[in-house]
């Protein structure tokens, strides 16, 4: 098996699973299309695997135009078999939507990176430099991966996605050992894989929609059945669902509420050709929606006008705390949890804190404790000359 070679031949795949089943640990890119298409398409499939009691490292590219990938899916549903890749949120996105894949045992060495104060969401190629210092090619970046025969040289652009993915992990790896946050690093891998291969089923492919809250119950209803239409026909043709309607049409019809024919040729962005093959779809669906009335969900508030400047503060904190760690602050608190955060304290029910991640283990330590010790006034901040650039100070009695 050549190192340029494409993969093309069903046993082929299936030998090489085999292998990846014996070792426990493979690695894995993906090029794909996600010009003029709604779900993306698979344009190849990057492997790479140790050989069995070896160090040496076996590459391959799979051609998903010429064989079965049931074998690949396999082995990365396979709880007992480690999954290694780089930035990997559209990878598993891609896997779950073509393949209802779910990865077990996800390695993202992007994350790794996060967790060592390599590089916020640090690209591939500059994490390999940095750390194994070999600087790839990234000519071929913008490829037409659909179409072929590829190159030499885009197969060597697409294995080296790959290629260095096992000495990374190793040394990303050891440096996570020596801080003992290999486990960190393990668990929010696998909380955003469970994330990554989630989608919005279409009944609620309304709450997507920005606006959609703005609109009174009955469009609501109308909104929630139309949306979820949209949302069907477009993973049918796979067509992004702008092309049949953008999201400003689509509230317009809601608030309109049309009867007619007539009245859908008037609504701005709703084109002929439209109207005309499912004018009388769209009425009904729009009949059916007005009977709905889709309340406004409660979790929709904003945060009390005392706390509006609080999270300015919070979110310091969080930063000064993980610039001190060495650690990417967007893996202990996310905007949306500060802000949860801070409506629980203003509502002064305290008995029970809520189930944030902010407050739970490491994070606690590393800036949940501190925010908790800030709002209940005990402590202040302080402009600081270190690296983080403030300090917490517990104030006098």
């Amino acid at each position: 098996m050549l190192n340029q070679e494409v993969i093309t031949k069903d046993q082929e795949v299936i030998d090489i699973c085999a292998q990846i089943k014996e070792i426990r640990s493979f690695c894995l890119d993906l090029e794909f299309i996600t010009e003029e298409r709604y779900i993306p398409e698979l344009s190849l499939v990057q492997l790479s695997w140790r050989k069995i009691r070896s160090a040496e490292v076996n590459v391959v590219a799979i051609d998903p135009f010429e064989v079965s990938l049931e074998p690949v899916i396999d082995i990365i549903n396979d709880p007992n078999i480690e999954m290694i890749l780089h930035s990997g949120q559209a990878d598993i996105a891609l896997l779950h939507a073509r393949f209802q894949a779910k990865p077990q045992r996800v390695i993202d060495t992007q994350i790794a990176a996060g967790f060592l104060g390599l590089g916020d969401q640090i690209g591939y190629g500059p994490l390999v430099e940095k750390v194994l210092d070999i600087k790839i090619d990234k000519s071929s970046q913008y490829t037409e991966w659909s179409k072929r025969p590829l190159d030499d040289e885009q197969i060597r652009y697409a294995l080296d996605d790959v290629r260095y993915l096992p000495l990374l992990w190793d040394d990303l790896r050891s440096q996570l050992v020596q801080f003992d946050r290999e486990q960190w690093v393990l668990d929010e891998c696998n909380y955003l894989t469970d994330v990554w291969s989630q989608r919005i089923d279409a009944e609620n492919m309304y709450t997507k929609v920005r606006g959609w809250a703005s609109l009174n119950a009955k469009a609501r209803g109308i909104l929630q059945v139309i949306a979820a239409w949209r949302e069907n026909e477009s993973l049918y043709f796979n067509n992004p669902p702008g092309w049949l309607m953008n999201d400003r049409t689509l509230l317009e019809l809601c608030r309109r509420s049309p009867s007619t024919i007539e009245g859908l040729f008037s609504i701005r962005g709703l084109g002929k050709r439209t109207v005309e093959k499912y004018g009388v779809h769209l009425l009904e669906l729009t009949q059916e929606g007005e009977n709905r009335h889709v309340p406004k969900p409660d979790n929709q508030s904003n945060t009390p006008r005392l706390g509006q400047s609080w999270p300015a503060i919070l979110s310091g904190i969080v930063q000064a705390r993980c610039r001190e760690a060495a650690l990417s602050p967007r893996f202990v608190a996310t905007r949306n949890e500060i802000d949860l955060l801070i409506a629980w304290w203003i509502s002064e029910k305290h008995d029970k804190e809520p189930d944030l991640r902010l407050l739970q283990g490491w994070r606690r330590e590393i800036a949940g404790h501190d925010i908790l010790l800030w709002l209940s006034g005990e402590t202040s901040v302080v402009v600081d000359s270190s690296s983080a650039g403030i300090k917490i100070e517990y104030n006098q009695q």
